[in-house]
């Protein structure tokens, strides 16, 4: 083979190796991929809000349940005890109120009784008072009438006062009322404690993680199991910082799971994560910076968490939360619009 011959075939090569390349380039960018990837989905702690023991538990471990279905229940005779409690501190307080009311509307007969006292003393002084200045009738009475008066002076601030207490003691009338307010506060309090009694699903889910049994006894804060939410699965993957710049939500996304070969899920991207923990840096036991002593001379490209969300899911291939993934994002939407930048 001559010289010429070879170097037309070299350059060949090469411009074939450098078109392949920037295929591959433009595939890479308007279908970033990645194979770190794996299915999440919510997790919903279950606990105890009261403590007693399990009288009923009506579910078991990884058993599916609907929101709304009966998970356990705890022992409810004590506070359905309380409720009753509440419920006869409620009537007992309404009753002290009435009695309270009918303290007012006595001492408020007895104010307007002072009140009419002090207006005749008054009458009655001022007949005698000139009477006396004139002479025609004792000093005597003058006196009497001015006692009287007085007297009918404190029994009418008596009566003011005595009625002011009363008031003060029953306060606001009706629902308004301080004790009937507390009361009912009471009252519901002690109903929220009963309805914790019976715990629901609050999803749909899968039970899971379930660590105790009927009989058991669950203290307030303590976990009974877990609830894998069926209604949020999705795709976590990894992609790297260079693949980011055309990826954005509502793009289409191609999923394979190894459990599943041959199957395909369709997602689209719900949003790409804004950081992520950097190991140097961290503040040290003194206050001041972490930082590796070793230097990377090869700079690797970070990975940046972008959650897909599964849409049409066939439950004839279960989905479980941690399963691996593989997954293709077509970009080419956001590239005809700002492939430019």
């Amino acid at each position: 083979m001559s010289s010429g011959r070879r170097i037309v075939i070299v350059v060949l090569s090469i411009a074939l190796a450098g078109v392949l390349g920037a295929l591959y380039y433009r595939h890479y960018g308007l279908y970033p991929s990645t194979d770190d990837a794996y299915v999440d989905a919510d997790v919903v702690q279950i606990v105890a809000q009261v403590s007693g023991p399990l009288v009923n538990l009506a579910v078991s471990d990884n058993q599916a349940v609907e929101a709304g279905d009966l998970l356990f229940e705890i022992d409810p005779r004590p506070f359905q005890i309380a409720v009753e409690n509440a419920k006869a501190q409620v009537d007992k307080t309404g009753q002290n109120v009435s009695a309270q009311s009918d303290s007012v509307a006595s001492a408020e007969a007895q104010f307007q009784r002072a009140q009419a006292a002090l207006r005749l003393a008054k009458v009655q002084f001022q007949r005698v008072a000139p009477l006396a200045e004139q002479g025609a009738v004792p000093y005597q009475d003058r006196d009497k009438a001015q006692a009287q008066l007085d007297e009918a002076r404190s029994g009418l601030a008596k009566a003011q006062a005595q009625l002011t207490k009363t008031q003060h003691e029953l306060g606001e009338m009706g629902a308004s009322n301080a004790d009937t307010r507390m009361a009912i506060a009471q009252l519901e309090s002690a109903q929220l404690q009963l309805s914790y009694c019976r715990v629901t699903a609050p999803v749909n889910g899968y039970v899971t993680n379930l660590t105790l049994s009927r009989g058991s006894y669950a203290n307030v804060g303590s976990p009974i199991l877990s609830l894998v939410d069926t209604d949020s699965w999705r795709v976590v993957a990894y992609l790297k910082e260079t693949q980011l710049r055309r990826i954005q939500p509502g793009q289409t996304a191609i999923v394979h799971l190894p459990a599943y070969p041959g199957v395909r899920f369709d997602g689209r991207v719900q949003g790409i994560g804004w950081g992520i923990q950097q190991q140097d840096g961290a503040t040290g036991a003194e206050g001041l910076p972490s930082v590796s002593p070793t230097v990377d001379w090869v700079r690797m490209a970070q990975r940046f968490p972008v959650r897909i969300t599964l849409v049409d899911r066939d439950p004839a291939h279960p989905l479980r939360k941690g399963m691996s993934a593989t997954l293709r994002i077509d970009a080419t939407a956001h590239a005809a619009v700002g492939g430019g930048r």
